[in-house]
């Protein structure tokens, strides 16, 4: 089976020829000459859902105009950026602090977040929604680059995940118990402008794979399994009833702990979830999953690369023979490394990058090793 014909088998509860492997390393890893074997599995041998462009989402599903300026460089210390959208409702900027030890671009600290007053959200709720332009070239070019080496995954806005990540979060928790119309404003316009979306990129064929992320700023002890009812469960569903009504299916990205939402997420739609953290980092036994949803989603994960660096390279093996032992049987279930870019997004230093690689080198082994069916 090539990796295409693998996921898929999987994703239809069916046994492949061996268990899928998911292997992606941050952009900063790959720069290391280290990584050349690692590289070379990622390119010709894993089996990956990849992202595919169709659709500009702007900030929080406005049309923007994007830009950034440093407003404050020390060298060799850290640096400080202003974001801005400009939009047709107006302004928003965030600051963000930058140090230059960190080895990913993508990890820095928030200094001010991009919505940071009643009044910017309320602008936000009852803005005009287009449906952004669908890049059906770069859609087609993309999926044509992919061919068999793995199944192209087209990224959804997921309106509250993202308003989360991109307002002050003390504010955005706050409104959802004191200014709940205002939050449910915004999820109705947002959320059908997503379902028009998937409704048009069905119509000039983009998909049939979608992919949503951040529900981990969902569940507790961000929200109450009370406010996951009303601010999630039924928008989601609206939108994933659509993908399914257009022939579609969607796999979702949520950490931390879920065990307790698998049904609620089956049942409001999702197809697909990872990367199922087991404890300490979530609470996901991954035979639990198996039993209770493992007939109904792809269950992908549970093997903890955030603590990689603290394991030998021998309890990485064991880890992912007996991950594969419980995950694997009747299909339903490719490996996956839980933490980002199987954790060499949180490495500061070479000495740890280099320790990470013989680790992932010994995950990848296990996984050819002990997943054949």
């Amino acid at each position: 089976m090539n990796s295409r014909e693998r996921l898929l088998a999987a994703w239809s509860f069916e046994e492949p020829d061996r268990v899928p492997i998911e292997i992606q390393i941050m952009g900063g890893a790959r720069q290391f000459p280290e990584a050349e074997r690692i590289l070379r599995f990622i390119d010709e041998e894993a089996d990956n859902f990849l992202g595919a462009p169709a659709a500009d989402w702007g900030f929080l599903g406005l049309p923007t105009e994007y830009s950034e300026e440093i407003i404050e460089d020390v060298p060799g210390d850290y640096r400080r950026m202003r974001r801005s959208h400009r939009t047709d409702v107006g302004e928003f900027y965030a600051i963000t602090r930058h140090k230059y030890e960190e080895l990913d671009a993508s990890d820095f600290h928030w200094e001010r977040r991009f919505i940071h007053t009643l009044e910017e959200m309320e602008r936000v709720a009852d803005a005009p929604r287009p449906i952004p332009t669908l890049a059906v070239d770069k859609f087609e070019a993309r999926v044509a680059a992919i061919g068999d080496r793995g199944v192209p995954l087209v990224g959804l806005l997921h309106p509250l995940g993202h308003l989360v990540r991109q307002a002050t979060i003390e504010h955005v928790y706050g409104w959802l118990a004191g200014e709940p119309q205002v939050i449910h404003r915004f999820l109705e316009n947002a959320n059908r402008q997503v379902t028009e979306t998937v409704e048009q990129m069905a119509e000039v064929g983009i998909g049939p794979y979608y992919t949503v992320t951040a529900h981990e700023m969902l569940i507790p002890p961000w929200m109450s399994p009370g406010m996951f009812d009303e601010f999630v469960f039924e928008y989601d569903k609206q939108v994933n009833d659509t993908i399914h009504r257009c022939g579609g299916r969607l796999r979702a990205h949520c950490h931390d702990k879920v065990s307790n939402f698998l049904e609620q997420m089956s049942e409001m739609g999702f197809d697909a979830l990872e990367p199922l953290e087991p404890p300490p980092f979530g609470d996901v036994d991954l035979g639990d999953a198996k039993r209770r949803v493992g007939d109904r989603m792809l269950l992908s994960g549970n093997v903890p690369s955030q603590d990689f660096l603290n394991m030998t390279c021998e309890e990485v093996r064991q880890y992912v023979r007996r991950t594969i032992e419980v995950g694997a049987p009747g299909g339903g279930f490719p490996l996956r490394t839980t933490g980002g870019g199987a954790g060499t997004g949180a490495v500061k230093s070479r000495e740890q990058m280099l320790g990470l690689f013989e680790r992932i080198e010994a995950y990848i082994e296990a996984g050819l090793e002990f997943g054949s069916y």
